[in-house]
């Protein structure tokens, strides 16, 4: 029997069309890829918007595997039905985020089978199975969910995959790459590890009315005690449900990583990021690793990847960028600063501050203070580095007083260099501590006035690039400017939009003219770079 799969990338596309975020390719498609062509079966990644406006791809194909978030319910549920209508025999699985509410989901969109939490293994386990082909007992696997006569069935949870396996038994796709229309300028994600050090927990009660006990867990020197929670409040901070889904950190090695980078530069891949919860928690000290500040990062683990990767040709000619994200401030030193400076080109570390209250950090779980955020930007500014820091609006806890202190705390880290704020609202997630928490409104007054000095902050900071050329990666026509295409820069940099009609993938050097909005800048192209 033909088994030919679609895979459908519908993360964070919402009702049907993503809005922001466009420039990035997440990995979760490409790891499950990377087990159908395991087991020599032929699949395809297509973008949901892409389907949605084409009809006829579905009859291309035999079964359906979607990777989903929370809030991509509503189109998760569109691609179902309109799956059923055109291939009612076909397969249809669902995994990623979305699953954390498995019977809602089950109910809500009628798949084959939910793969709740990490998939590789259980989609591994269901092929060896010929889950394709054969009716298979479904009760004996583990991490999945299904209905039965219309009733939710939830099976036992998979023992978490080991970084052994992560390295040598499951490996990514880098020829899916080309399914997406636009990879020669996006942001492409290469898991680097999974899973979060931070076990510290809220102290907010849980809608359940489970509160903090004060047993002293969380700051226990055993790393198994940091996991034990008497009265189960997940780990982490109260608005993540990472180390509560994932684990604690389980790095990749040094060999995958970078074989994985050096197939996508090879396939025209342009831009990389490192991908990781905490990016110095990279090979940090021994297995269970629960304390997020301690030990120190593992400077040689990092510098021997970087080294490596800063060695592939692309890199080092810079028609490539290795990037760097999310980071602790607690672990942002200056030894940190210094080996990312000497084995990167340029480096932005995203830098969570979620609140600028003390108290208010340490209520939701949030390991270190504010003012670690501000010396680790200052750190960071000091070796030419450009920071991100990010900020919720909406949390459990926020009142006008906190409010101020996030206020006077992105001023504080704007003026200590910070290149930008990167303001969300809070968001419920299933399997967070605040998971039945009211989410954030967008006219809620606190946060209108968080997202007033954010917009007149990132204003500011892209007005410094009136005049300056920034080498840059055309990408797709402009959605809200006719005649435009947006351009994404190659390292460090400012969305931009030029006017003209530039194919995927060649490089621009843009010289800022305008700007348009605290996100966006346009600009004119001096020239077409030779990079091309």
């Amino acid at each position: 029997m033909s088994n030919r799969v679609l895979i459908l990338d519908a993360l964070s596309a919402g009702s049907g069309q993503r809005t922001s975020s466009r420039d990035s390719i997440g990995c979760g498609p490409r790891a499950v890829a990377g087990v159908f062509e395991k087991h020599g079966i032929q699949c395809v990644i297509h973008r949901v918007e892409d389907v949605l406006a084409k009809k006829t791809v579905l009859k291309q194909f035999d079964h359906l595997a979607i990777s989903a978030m929370t809030m991509d319910v509503v189109v998760v549920q569109k691609m179902v039905k309109r799956w059923r209508q055109s291939r009612p025999k076909g397969r249809v699985l669902i995994g990623g985020p979305i699953t954390s509410e498995p019977n809602l989901i089950l109910k809500q969109t009628k798949p084959d089978i939910l793969v709740i939490g990490e998939g590789e293994a259980t989609l591994d386990e269901l092929l060896t199975n010929d889950f394709l082909d054969e009716n298979i007992v479904l009760a004996d696997i583990r991490g999945i969910a299904y209905l039965d006569s219309d009733i939710p069935q939830i099976n036992a949870a998979r023992t978490p995959i080991s970084s052994k396996d992560l390295s040598e038994a499951y490996h990514p796709s880098t020829t899916r790459i080309i399914d997406y229309k636009t990879y020669e300028a996006c942001k492409v994600y290469v898991e680097i590890l999974r899973g979060c050090s931070n076990f510290h927990r809220t102290k907010y009660p849980l809608a359940d009315g489970s509160q903090c006990s004060e047993c002293g867990n969380c700051d226990s020197g055993d790393s198994l005690t940091r996991m034990d929670c008497p009265e189960g409040i997940p780990p982490g901070c109260g608005f993540c449900s990472v180390p509560g889904t994932w684990g604690p950190p389980r790095s990749r090695s040094v060999e995958s990583i970078v074989l994985e980078i050096k197939e996508l530069l090879d396939l025209g891949v342009h831009r990389v990021v490192l991908e990781a919860p905490g990016f110095l928690d990279f090979m940090r000290g021994k297995e269970p690793l629960t304390d997020p500040c301690y030990p120190k990062a593992n400077l040689l683990a990092i510098e021997d990847l970087l080294e490596r990767l800063r060695s592939l040709p692309q890199v080092s000619e810079r028609t490539a960028h290795i990037a760097i994200e999310n980071m602790k401030a607690c672990l942002f030193t200056e030894e940190v600063a210094r080996t990312l400076k000497r084995s990167m080109v340029s480096s932005s570390p995203n830098i969570g501050l979620e609140t600028g209250s003390d108290y208010h950090m340490q209520q939701i779980g949030k390991c270190g203070s504010p003012n670690d955020v501000i010396r680790a930007v200052k750190v960071a500014r000091t070796y030419d580095m450009k920071p991100f820091v990010y900020l919720i609006y909406g949390l459990p806890g926020e009142d006008a007083k906190t409010t101020e202190q996030s206020i006077n705390m992105m001023r504080a880290v704007s003026d200590a260099g910070a290149e930008r704020i990167i303001l969300y609202g809070f968001r419920a997630l299933p399997g967070s501590a605040f998971a039945n928490y009211p989410e954030s409104s967008v006219k809620n007054e606190f946060g209108v006035l968080l997202r007033k000095e954010a917009e007149r902050i990132n204003r500011q900071k892209k007005e410094r690039y009136l005049g300056k050329t920034v080498l840059g990666i055309a990408a797709e026509p402009s959605r809200t400017h006719h005649g435009f295409t947006m351009v994404y820069p190659l390292e460090e940099g400012p969305l931009m939009t030029v006017s003209g009609g530039f194919s995927t993938g060649t490089f621009l050097n843009v010289r800022v003219n305008k700007v348009l909005s605290a996100s966006l800048v346009e600009g004119k192209v001096v020239d077409t770079s030779p990079l091309s």
